[in-house]
């Protein structure tokens, strides 16, 4: 079997194992003990197989696939889910990525110069409002408007293999420095000991964090606003040199009543390497990075591509948003939007998974038997699973199981769609087109 078969039949060894069913507990031994129509195992089945539309049509569905002939209320279903802890399932897709990571040979993972890639980023998701959602996650609307509940995920993505390695929900303004510190403080759980680096994009510039990630040992690259360091920035008479940010009395009592003032207090400066990428032939636009890499492995000439790989954390929140309808939640309680968070971004690095296994094995066919290079069709692959993966994560029989995945995989890698290089439109405003676009269908 692939390797990917068997990292999901770990996953449904996993959702089936006592371990699992105490963590959806949360610690209440009063909760899933009776033998009830939907166990915590069907709980999170249902999630992932999770398609959108009325919760009553999904259980039914659900339902008539995993036990056919028996029914459970909408009541009932969402009381169930309103026991199981969301951390259950942020800990299935961790626990799939860390397989990935494990199950790895050298040469298999996408690296740049020798690093992982790794984007540090947040996006905002719009949530149903209600007093429970604004209490929890905040108002995002401005004052004197109509109350808008929306919540803060901070991501940390590995941009080449396409992978979401941790997630953290917050309320809609968030630290996300301070976030980035915590899931790059952890990620080796997930990566093991491989070399990684850390893209930023501005907002995330702290000389508190550019101190830690130092004497961490942390590598990154963090593009500078023209506001960030701004003397220091004006001072550079080349396009790469190493800058001594000083700490000004100004720049010390911005974090004289933090906690982290002790590690500023007795530093005089902080040394950075900055680099300059200019954006054009004629030299009138340019973005300054400030990083710790090494020169001798990263010259100046490739902080260009290596800050343009960033975008891809970009295309991973349009997949989860759009494609994935991350936003569609199946109730307005906090602990039901939790899950499915978390539920749609287990079915996110899945569908990355099977697709990278399948570019993978036929590479050189891709690259070299077409008039442009071929990659497996992400929207295809989405459809696909939200049609027949509840069927083989269902399946006892590993034989069957293994035949099952077999035919969906061939069919994903059957499904491939050209990359025209340097592809440009012109941005278009207002909607051009009718309500069910010919270019933009659903995948499921």
């Amino acid at each position: 079997m692939r390797k990917t078969g068997r990292r999901i039949q770990k996953d449904v060894s996993i959702i089936r194992s006592e371990d699992f069913l105490i963590l959806c507990r949360n610690g209440r031994c009063n909760v899933f003990v009776r033998n009830r129509k939907m166990p915590p195992e069907d709980l999170v089945l249902s999630m992932i197989n999770r398609k959108g539309i009325s919760t009553k049509l999904e259980v039914r569905n659900f339902m008539n696939i995993s036990h056919p002939g028996v029914q459970i209320s909408t009541p009932g279903y969402l009381k169930q889910r309103l026991k199981l802890n969301p951390d259950a399932l942020e800990y299935l897709y961790e626990y799939h990525n860390k397989n990935f990571y494990e199950d790895a040979d050298d040469g298999e993972l996408y690296t740049f110069h020798g690093y992982l890639v790794l984007a540090a980023d947040g996006t905002s998701i719009n949530v149903p409002t209600n007093e429970e959602t604004l209490s929890e996650f905040g108002n995002a609307s401005r004052p004197g408007t109509k109350p808008c509940a929306q919540l803060g995920m901070g991501c940390l993505y590995d941009v080449l293999n396409r992978q979401i390695l941790k997630t953290t929900i917050k309320q809609h303004t968030f630290n996300e420095m301070a976030v980035a510190e915590e899931q790059i403080a952890s990620v080796k759980d997930t990566i093991g000991n491989r070399p990684f680096l850390v893209t930023m994009d501005r907002g995330y510039p702290s000389l508190l964090s550019f101190i830690r990630y130092i004497e961490n040992g942390t590598c990154f690259c963090v593009r500078l606003s023209s506001k960030d360091y701004k003397s220091e920035q004006q001072a550079m008479s080349s396009d790469d040199e190493d800058v001594a940010i000083v700490l000004t009395k100004n720049r010390k009592n911005r974090y004289l009543r933090t906690g982290d003032y002790d590690l500023i207090k007795d530093r005089q400066d902080v040394r950075l390497r900055f680099v300059r990428v200019w954006l054009d032939e004629s030299h009138t636009q340019c973005e300054i990075f400030a990083t710790n890499l090494p020169r001798d492995q990263f010259p100046a000439d490739c902080f260009g591509e290596l800050y343009h790989l960033r975008w891809n954390v970009e295309t991973a929140f349009e997949t989860l948003k759009d494609r994935l309808q991350i936003e569609n939640f199946t109730g307005t309680k906090p602990i039901l939007i939790k899950q499915d968070i978390f539920s749609t971004i287990y079915v996110c690095n899945l569908v990355e998974d099977i697709a990278r296994e399948s570019e993978l094995e036929q590479k050189e066919h891709l690259e070299n038997d077409y008039k442009h290079r071929m990659a497996i069709n992400r929207s295809v692959c989405i459809g696909l699973l939200k049609s027949d993966l509840i069927y083989i994560l269902l399946q006892v029989d590993p034989q069957v199981q293994e035949a099952l995945f077999q035919k969906l995989y061939e069919e994903i890698s059957a499904s491939i769609v050209p990359i025209r290089p340097n592809r440009k439109y012109e941005r278009t405003k207002g909607n051009l087109t009718g309500k069910y676009s010919t270019t933009h269908k659903r995948n499921f």
